[in-house]
């Protein structure tokens, strides 16, 4: 449903100078117009701060580098590696279709078949044959017998399972999956996407041990709980919750600061620095009330962590007109929301590689947060929706 708003209600949107350079690096990479649909942002305006940016030759490499010292491209590098890395694939051939092979050895030999249909643009079906202990002849004649009515079906679920999995970045498992087919018209049961993932070799990511990082040994003012762990059935902009948490790169720790709106699981400020201070969560408040605009009274929630306790942090707020809410001390229950949050972040995507700079991880993380969470991946508390399709929803009505 489509609901007409004057423009004296639509409140103008603000975004602070990390934002905006972060927009920068990503059109970058992505194309002006695929980054300005990925972070809802009107393309004139990414374009401006585009051209602003190349006015300034070099501003981008300082704001990077401590000490401002621009630091050297990693392109030599990488690209040595990579010749290398070619260099030991055709070498040791068989080495590397034994772990990939891995999971088909204790199946049938029609699955081993398949397998070797999938992989025989990379490898000769000599060789995959040889690996897997079938006959050449044998994988000749199934290629030639034409496939059953089942067949054809799990073939055509497997691919869309692929590429469901594929597009989450391995973050889906059966459960997701089995709501994103149904989204797509497709009535499929959880047990066939069972068998399509395994006959696929394919998992979610897991979970690793959780580390706590609050630092609420201070003797700050702390404010009450005033959430109370109330996490559902709030419209937009009412409720808030907020939280900080490190990222690890080959230059050093990479702190990041979030806030999310409580009503549709939306990501709706953050802010990074190199350093934990008051001023990393002050500015991803300013970000979130620039782009929002909350009306007086919100809650703030966030833990007891000194940033939070600061007087920057409680006058920031106080200003905007926000109630301050704090858990528990010790309690990350109090917390959930942002504590599953930040789960999600580093097990689908942060432990999925290494970040060699801490640019290569801003411009990561800001594409995974505006690009993938807040519009694409489907949230299970707001029953497998996005957390924009939830807040369209909830101003709509």
């Amino acid at each position: 449903m489509e609901v007409n708003m004057s423009e004296e209600s639509v409140p103008k949107r603000q975004y602070t100078e990390e934002f905006k350079l972060e927009a920068v690096r990503l059109a970058d990479s992505v194309g002006g117009h695929e980054a300005a649909r990925r972070l809802g942002i009107p393309t004139a305006a990414l374009s401006n701060w585009s051209r602003r940016r190349r006015k300034a030759p070099g501003k981008e490499a300082m704001e990077s580098a401590p000490n401002g010292q621009a630091r050297r491209s990693p392109t030599d590098l990488e690209a040595e590696v990579s010749r290398l890395r070619k260099e030991l694939a055709s070498a040791r051939l068989d080495v590397e279709i034994l772990p990939k092979g891995n999971g088909v050895f204790r199946e049938g030999v029609a699955v081993k078949y398949a397998w070797i249909d999938t992989n025989r643009d990379h490898y000769s079906v000599s060789r995959l044959c040889r690996v897997l202990g079938v006959s050449r002849t044998g994988y000749c004649q199934w290629r030639s017998r034409a496939p059953s009515a089942r067949t054809q079906a799990n073939a055509i679920l497997d691919a869309q399972v692929r590429q469901i999995h594929g597009h989450s970045r391995s973050s889906y498992g059966r459960p997701r999956i089995v709501q994103a087919l149904r989204r797509q018209g497709l009535p499929v049961g959880s047990e066939r996407v069972r068998q399509s993932l395994r006959r696929l070799g394919l998992r979610a990511v897991y979970k690793r041990p959780y580390r706590v990082t609050t630092d609420s040994s201070h003797h700050l003012p702390v404010a009450p709980n005033i959430l109370n762990r109330r996490f559902d059935g709030w419209p937009p902009n009412r409720a808030w919750v907020a939280d900080l948490t490190y990222i690890a790169t080959a230059e050093g720790w990479l702190y990041l600061a979030v806030i999310m709106d409580l009503a549709s699981r939306r990501i709706v400020g953050w802010s990074m620095s190199e350093r934990m201070k008051a001023g990393l969560v002050c500015q991803a408040l300013r970000s979130a009330y620039g782009q929002c605009r909350p009306p007086v009274g919100l809650i703030l929630h966030s833990d007891q962590g000194v940033q939070y306790a600061s007087r920057a942090y409680r006058r920031l707020a106080a200003d905007f007109g926000m109630q301050v809410s704090m858990s528990r001390r010790a309690n990350a229950w109090d917390n959930a929301a942002m504590e599953s949050f930040f789960k999600t972040l580093k097990v689908e995507r942060i432990y999925q590689g290494r970040y060699e700079t801490r640019a290569q991880a801003r411009l990561d993380i800001v594409n995974w947060i505006e690009g993938f969470y807040n519009r694409q991946r489907l949230h299970s508390s707001i029953g497998y929706r996005t957390p924009m399709e939830v807040e369209n929803m909830l101003k709509a009505a």
